[in-house]
């Protein structure tokens, strides 16, 4: 599902200027268009980030001085400041009708793998493939379900659930995850000879001994 994000043609390129203003400068490109130089209010910017990736489609309303363009994007790259880590520049896609995209797609584990329940430790190898995909067929994540792995157990890239009209790019034989034994703690056993002591025995002392001491 796409998310909607509203921003303006953006006529002044003084970016100083409109970050004071807490708007963010933007530039919207794709091969089947111009550069579309844009300022997005930050709060909005900010919180299309909590929810958005760079699988995730959005649905950008440019405002203009006399029109609206609606357009189908996908954030390309955005920047921060090193100190405070607020945004300062956003990059939006457009892809080309038609044509498949270069994703990485993040995996979703699901499940509680059996062998983890008799004390195993689930490994997780890989947490996202690369694919090539239309847009509009694209997901924003695999759910891959571990359920089933027992201890010794793994998954590799051709045993998940993938839509057939992804390309896979990453290699088939990849192991996603998989299920370890759990690790055997080392126990050292030291085996201390203690030779017996007796105790010395007691000895009483006469009248003169301690009027010597």
């Amino acid at each position: 599902m796409a998310l909607t994000l509203e921003a303006a043609i953006r006529k002044d390129g003084k970016a100083k200027r409109l970050l004071r203003e807490r708007l963010v400068p933007g530039i919207v490109y794709g091969p089947d268009r111009e550069n579309i130089k844009i300022q997005i209010p930050e709060a909005e910017i900010t919180s299309l980030l909590e929810k958005a990736r760079e699988t995730t489609p959005v649905h950008l309303v440019v405002k203009g001085e006399n029109d609206t363009e609606e357009l189908d994007v996908f954030i390309k790259s955005i920047q921060r400041h090193k100190l405070t880590t607020k945004v300062i520049h956003a990059d939006f896609y457009e892809p080309e009708k038609g044509k498949v995209m270069h994703f990485r797609i993040p995996l979703k584990f699901v499940g509680e793998a059996a062998g983890v329940k008799t004390g195993g430790i689930l490994e997780e190898v890989i947490r996202e493939l690369e694919i090539e995909v239309l847009p509009k067929d694209l997901i924003e994540e695999i759910a891959v379900d571990v359920s089933a792995l027992e201890v010794g157990d793994s998954l590799r890239v051709k045993d998940l659930n993938i839509p057939e009209n992804m390309k896979v790019l990453t290699d088939l034989d990849e192991v996603v995850v998989g299920v370890k034994a759990p690790r055997a703690e080392e126990v050292i056993t030291t085996e201390e000879v203690e030779e017996e002591v007796e105790p010395e025995a007691i000895k009483e002392k006469t009248p003169e001994e301690e009027n010597n001491e």
